[in-house]
């Protein structure tokens, strides 16, 4: 179903949606873990802070709640 031809009633449902994205996508990719370290060095924190134009302690605050919220 194309999600121009849903009329305002309809609602998409988690299968549509996940169709969806996997037509925008072409394939599914498989998710993956990558370990890393609960401390971040300071060239990640550098890199962090670089990418979200924010301070190293923002960086710091994002990473921590991030591996928290994995955990």
């Amino acid at each position: 179903m194309n999600a121009l031809a849903m009329t305002l009633n309809e609602r998409p449902t988690a299968e549509h949606t996940l169709d969806s994205s996997v037509a925008a996508r072409g394939t599914l990719s498989e998710p993956s873990h990558t370990p890393v370290p609960l401390k971040p060095t300071a060239v990640m924190l550098a890199a962090g802070s670089r990418a979200g134009g924010v301070s190293v302690e923002t960086a710091w605050k994002i990473y921590l709640a991030m591996i928290n919220e994995a955990a």
